[in-house]
């Protein structure tokens, strides 16, 4: 394989990081509030509180997980009013925290 042929931006959920130490720039990792239900082994957030806002997901767009160690975390990108957000679920605290906002 062509080692010149990598490109660490190919996926828009995966950046190097920045000069700041952050993995993702625009990372926001902050702890919000979720209404979900689970059916069938699947999560679906329904809305989501941050900064006292109350968020209703018109869209689930996409949705993925990743495991980091003994935590699998649910990952999803919301429409929110016209506006891309991406949240997840960590199964391990079961914290729900908004990662960032996508353009």
């Amino acid at each position: 394989m062509n080692q010149n042929s990598f490109n660490p931006k190919a996926r828009w959920d995966r950046f190097e990081p920045d000069k700041t130490g952050s993995p993702q720039p625009g990372a926001l990792n902050e702890r919000i509030d979720v209404l979900a239900f689970f059916k069938s082994s699947r999560i679906f957030p329904k809305s989501f509180t941050w900064n006292n806002i109350e968020y209703q997901v018109e869209t689930i767009t996409y949705n993925w997980q990743e495991r980091f160690g003994q935590a699998l975390v649910n990952y999803f990108s919301v429409r929110c009013a016209g506006q891309m957000y991406q949240i997840s679920f960590d199964n391990s605290s079961f914290r729900w925290q908004i990662d960032k906002i996508l353009d």
